[in-house]
């Protein structure tokens, strides 16, 4: 079987010395180009089993040529030998990163030089799978590719300085997403053990369908210690029109998705998402070692919520938000009565599951509506970024009937105090808690088991 060999250098002297050593095996097909760009218009017509390259070239240097034949499908499997001579100095990380099989020294003496590429030729596993829709492309498609290819790339790369800003960083892929095809809205998914999160973009729509929807097209999906979606309280819910799901994965883990509603381009849009799935999964990537890192640091050890630290920290910018937009937030301080008594009367380890109960029944029936944490000892803090008065104390007396019917593990009775106040004219975040934690004092000197507002 005939094989067919592409030499590639700039020297006719090296050219001709080539054409001495290669005519001497009879199944051999060769031919010549004097560049790379040249190569790589005659790969195309072609179809080598094997290129020889020499290193040092005019434009593009036979490393270049390399990785690009490596980057076509068909080409995965062709031999590529690298020619060097003295003066080239190749580093031996990209040397093993260009894709080549081998690199031969011109310096070699004449004998060893023709056994070193006669060897190489005669390698039964290298063949070209070129496919024929291929051959009409030519070099420049090729470097236009790869220079959208990269640019693309580079501008998703880009967003990892801001990863600790998750809604701007899928703000910002929406935007990019945009230029390849217009669809009605994007959402995604971020998916690391600590939390899943849900953007949305373009819609307002049904938390628990839009999480079915997406979870659903992931092969092994995480399952996550909570989730969060965005916006926080969507003011029209619209219905999910037909969505177009694009799994994001790093290291062959599902880290995300995103899922983009009526696009009109879907070739494009798929193009463009293949083209950068190994930067997507970079960046998913860094989202959730970003999340986990601030979990681990603004997380109380033994109930799974916020820590006081990051309590202080979301509340000075809940009212620094409140000042400026006028809205009105709550803060609502939680204690569980009699706790020492708890303690002392079925000892540490049954005081630390009623706290992680208790946290579980805060997170359960305040999630969506409340940012809630442990501020110490057996007291919960629970901040409403929005309120309306009435509902509020609903909310409050209905978490309490809650914990008064709810059956703590190895304790008859459990009950919980509170006290409430709002953010409104209040000078300081600090201020409102202080105000919270006098209406605590109020409750717990009126008898226990029930709350108390600042503003009934």
């Amino acid at each position: 079987m005939v094989k067919r060999c592409l030499v590639v250098d700039d020297s006719k002297f090296w050219r001709m010395i080539l054409h001495d050593i290669l005519k001497k095996k009879s199944d051999l097909d060769v031919h010549f180009a004097e560049n790379a760009v040249e190569a790589i218009n005659l790969a195309f017509q072609v179809k080598p089993d094997v290129v020889i390259t020499d290193y040092n070239m005019p434009g593009l240097s036979g490393l270049l040529l390399c990785m690009y034949l490596r980057s076509i499908e068909g080409f995965e499997n062709v031999g590529i030998a690298i020619l060097t001579g003295s003066d080239d100095v190749i580093s031996a990380f990209w040397a093993s990163k260009s894709g080549a099989d081998r690199f031969i020294s011109k310096m070699l003496q004449r004998q060893q030089l023709e056994e070193e590429i006669l060897k190489f030729v005669s390698e039964e596993k290298f063949v070209c799978r070129l496919k024929e829709s291929f051959l009409k492309r030519d070099v420049y498609w090729i470097l236009e590719s790869k220079m959208k290819n990269e640019i693309l790339n580079r501008e998703i790369l880009k967003l990892i300085d801001f990863v600790r800003d998750e809604g701007y960083v899928l703000r910002k892929l929406r935007d990019l997403f945009l230029n390849f095809s217009p669809f009605a809205a994007m959402h995604s998914l971020v998916l690391s053990p600590v939390e899943g999160r849900i953007f949305s973009f373009g819609k307002e729509v049904n938390f628990d369908e839009l999480k079915e929807k997406l979870v659903c097209h992931l092969e092994k999906p995480i399952q996550p210690s909570q989730w969060s979606f965005y916006p926080l309280k969507p003011i029209k819910i619209e219905p999910l029109s037909d969505l177009f799901v694009y799994t994001v994965k790093y290291s062959q883990n599902e880290v995300g998705a995103l899922a983009f509603e009526e696009p009109e381009e879907i070739f494009n849009l798929t193009s463009a998402l293949n083209d950068a799935k190994e930067s997507l999964g970079l960046l998913f990537n860094a989202l959730n070692v970003v999340k986990e890192l601030t979990v681990q640091s603004s997380t109380d050890g033994l109930t799974n919520l916020l820590n006081k630290k990051a309590l202080l920290a979301n509340l000075e910018e809940i009212h620094a938000r409140s000042k400026k937009d006028g809205n009105t937030y709550a803060v609502a301080i939680f204690d569980i009565d009699d706790f020492k008594k708890i303690n002392d009367t079925y000892g540490h380890i049954v005081g630390d599951e009623v706290l992680k109960s208790m946290a579980n029944l805060l997170k359960e029936k305040l999630r969506e509506k409340a940012l809630v944490g442990r501020y110490g000892g057996e007291e919960f803090v629970a901040i409403f970024p929005q309120v309306d008065e009435n509902n509020l104390v609903k909310i409050i007396n209905e978490l309490l009937d809650k914990v008064r019917s709810f059956k703590f593990p190895f304790v008859e009775k459990c009950t919980v105090s509170c006290g409430v106040a709002l953010g409104k004219n209040k000078q300081s975040a600090l201020e409102t808690l202080q105000e919270a934690d006098q209406f605590l004092y109020i409750a717990k000197r009126s008898g226990k088991n029930q709350a108390r507002f600042s503003f009934l």
